[in-house]
C-alpha cells in the first residue's frame, strides 16, 4: 500500500510544471504573438458597424471629460462605473472619441490573445514545440466564434475579461511560490475587472475559495493578501456606490430586473428563463465554436482519465474547474442573453485545454488524442469562422474604418446645426461632432425604454425620464436639434414632440432624421 502511494505521490510531482516561468519568459512570447495578432484584431474593431450598447459607455465617458458629471448620481448608467471614467481620461485628449475606445478595446483584446499564447509558452516551454503551441493557442482564440462576434466595440468587454485573465494567471503564481504579492495582486486585478463588469462578481468565491484549498501551508495569509488586494480594486466602486446609492443599486442590480418587465411587455420573453438560456448557450453558442469546445473536451477527458490512475489533479485543472461553474453563472444572469456575454469561455477554454494537454505524459496515447484533438480542433475554427477576418484589406485604407466614416458623418450635422443640444437615442453621432447631449439620455435607449415601468418618484430621483414628463422637461431647456432614425423602438414621442414644436425635418444620407429649430 505505502509503494502505491509512493509511485502516485512521484506521477503526481512528475505531472507538475517545472516551477514558475520568469518575466522575461512570459513577457516575450507575450509580446511576439500580441504584435501578430494585433492586425486582426484592428481589423475587428475598425470595420464592424456600430452596436447601440456602445453609446452609453461614449457617453458616460464623454460627461465626465467635458462636464465632470457622475454616473449614478447625474445621469443614469447602467454598468459599474471604472470604464466610464477611464474613457473620460482618454477623452480629454481626443475629437474622436468611438476610434480611441475601439482602439481601447482591441488593445485588451490583443492583451487577452498575448497573455493565452504566452501562458500556453511557459506550459511546454522545456519541449521543442512550445512556440508552436503558444501560435496554435492564440490562432484559436482569434479564430472563435465567441472571440470574433465580441471583439472590437467600444464596451466593457475586452477590458474586464483581460483583467481576469490577468488575475488568474496572478493567483496561479501565488498558490505556486506562496507569494502574497502576487495573492495581493490578483485581488487588485479581480476587483477592477469587477469595476468594469459586474457579471465577474461571482468569480470572488473561486478565487477566494482557491486559496485556502491550495495555497499550501499559508492559507490564511493568502486568502488575507487575496481579499486586501480585492478590497482594494473594488474601492472606487464602494465610493461611487456610497455618493449615488439608489442609483448605483438601480444600475447595477434593479435594472435588469425592469429590463426583464419591459422585455416581456413588448412581446420578446427570448432567453429569459434558465431553460432557455441554456438552450441559447448550446445553439448559439458553443455550437459555432465546436471546434474548440471539442478540443477542450477531449484533452480533459483524456486529463481526467490520467489523473483518475495516478490519483493526481493538477491544482491548475482543479483552479480551472471551481472558475467554470462561477464563469457561466456570470454570463446566465443577464437577461436577455446575448452571445457577448459567454466572452470569458474563449480564453479559459484554451487554457483549460492547455492545462490539460501539458499534465498528460509525453508520447501516451492520451498524450496523442489530445494533440489529434487540438489540431482539429483548430482546423475546425479556421474553417467556420475565419470569414470573420475578410474585411483585412480594409484595415490600410482608414477612411473605410468605422469610427472614421461615423465620425464623417456626424461632422455634417453642423452643416444643419451650429452649436448646442442634440436630443437622440444615439449619442455617440452628436458627440463625434462636439455637440452636447441631454444626461438623462446618456444611456442611448435603455433608460427611456424602461420608463414606463419605474415608479414616477424613483425615475425623477435616477434622473429617468418618462413619456409622463418629457414634455415638461424638453421645454425647460428646449434641444438645438433632434437626431432619430437609429432605433427601432422608442423614438416616436421624441418625433411627435419635433412636430408639436415645430421643428423641420431634414432627411440625412445615411437614412437618419435630423429635427431643427424653427422653419425654413
Amino acid at each position: 500500500m505505502k509503494e502505491q502511494e509512493g509511485v502516485s505521490a512521484d506521477l503526481c510531482s512528475a505531472a507538475q510544471p517545472p516551477g514558475p516561468a520568469s518575466s522575461t519568459a512570459f513577457l516575450f512570447p507575450a509580446f511576439v504573438l500580441g504584435a501578430l495578432a494585433l492586425p486582426f484584431i484592428l481589423t475587428l474593431a475598425m470595420t464592424r458597424g456600430l452596436n447601440h450598447d456602445e453609446h452609453q459607455h461614449i457617453a458616460a465617458g464623454m460627461l465626465w471629460a467635458r462636464d465632470g458629471l457622475l454616473p449614478y448620481r447625474d445621469y443614469p448608467h447602467f454598468h459599474t462605473p471604472y470604464l466610464a471614467f477611464l474613457y473620460g481620461e482618454f477623452f480629454r485628449w481626443t475629437q474622436h472619441p468611438l476610434l480611441v475606445a475601439r482602439l481601447f478595446s482591441a488593445a485588451c483584446a490583443t492583451g487577452i490573445v498575448a497573455v493565452v499564447g504566452s501562458v500556453a509558452f511557459t506550459e511546454f516551454r522545456r519541449t521543442r514545440v512550445a512556440w508552436l503551441v503558444a501560435a496554435g493557442a492564440a490562432a484559436l482564440c482569434l479564430l472563435s466564434a465567441g472571440f470574433t462576434h465580441t471583439t472590437g466595440r467600444a464596451w466593457n468587454q475586452e477590458p474586464a475579461l483581460l483583467l481576469v485573465v490577468l488575475a488568474f494567471v496572478a493567483h496561479l503564481r501565488g498558490m505556486r511560490e506562496g507569494g502574497g504579492g502576487w495573492l495581493i495582486f490578483s485581488g487588485v486585478l479581480l476587483g477592477l475587472a469587477i469595476g468594469f463588469r459586474i457579471t465577474y462578481a461571482p468569480l470572488i468565491a473561486p478565487f477566494g475559495l482557491a486559496t485556502l484549498l491550495w495555497a499550501g501551508g499559508r492559507r490564511v495569509r493568502a486568502a488575507a493578501a487575496f481579499s486586501a488586494g480585492l478590497l482594494a480594486g473594488l474601492a472606487g466602486v464602494f465610493a461611487m456606490c456610497l455618493l449615488a446609492p439608489e442609483g448605483f443599486l438601480f444600475g447595477n442590480f434593479e435594472f435588469a430586473q425592469v429590463n426583464i418587465t419591459y422585455r416581456f411587455a413588448t412581446g420578446e420573453p427570448r432567453t429569459m428563463t434558465l431553460l432557455k438560456k441554456l438552450r441559447f448557450l448550446g445553439k448559439e453558442v458553443l455550437r459555432p465554436d465546436a471546434g474548440l469546445v471539442a478540443a477542450a473536451l477531449v484533452m480533459w477527458i483524456a486529463a481526467a482519465c490520467h489523473a483518475r490512475r495516478t490519483g493526481c489533479l493538477r491544482v491548475e485543472l482543479r483552479f480551472v474547474a471551481l472558475l467554470a461553474p462561477f464563469v457561466l453563472m456570470g454570463s446566465l444572469a443577464p437577461s436577455p442573453v446575448f452571445e457577448q456575454y459567454f466572452y470569458p469561455l474563449v480564453p479559459f477554454l484554451v487554457i483549460a485545454g492547455l492545462f490539460a494537454l501539458g499534465a498528460l505524459p509525453a508520447g501516451s496515447r492520451s498524450a496523442r488524442i489530445g494533440w489529434i484533438a487540438g489540431v482539429a480542433g483548430l482546423m475546425l475554427s479556421a474553417g467556420m469562422n475565419a470569414i470573420a477576418y475578410r474585411n483585412l484589406p480594409d484595415l490600410f485604407t482608414v477612411q473605410k474604418w468605422t469610427p472614421i466614416k461615423i465620425h464623417d458623418r456626424a461632422l455634417a450635422l453642423r452643416e444643419h446645426i451650429p452649436n448646442g443640444v442634440i436630443l437622440t437615442l444615439s449619442p455617440i453621432h452628436p458627440l463625434e461632432a462636439g455637440f452636447g447631449i441631454d444626461p438623462s439620455f446618456a444611456t442611448g435607449p435603455f433608460a427611456w425604454r424602461i420608463s414606463p415601468y419605474v415608479e414616477s418618484a424613483k425615475a425623477a430621483r435616477l434622473r429617468i425620464q418618462t413619456p409622463r414628463t418629457i414634455t415638461m422637461h424638453l421645454d425647460a431647456a428646449p434641444p438645438a436639434g433632434i437626431l432619430l432614425g437609429f432605433e427601432k423602438r422608442g423614438e416616436e414621442m421624441l418625433a411627435e414632440y419635433a412636430v408639436q414644436r415645430g421643428y423641420t425635418r431634414l432627411k440625412l444620407k445615411d437614412g437618419a432624421e435630423l429635427w431643427t429649430r424653427g422653419r425654413r
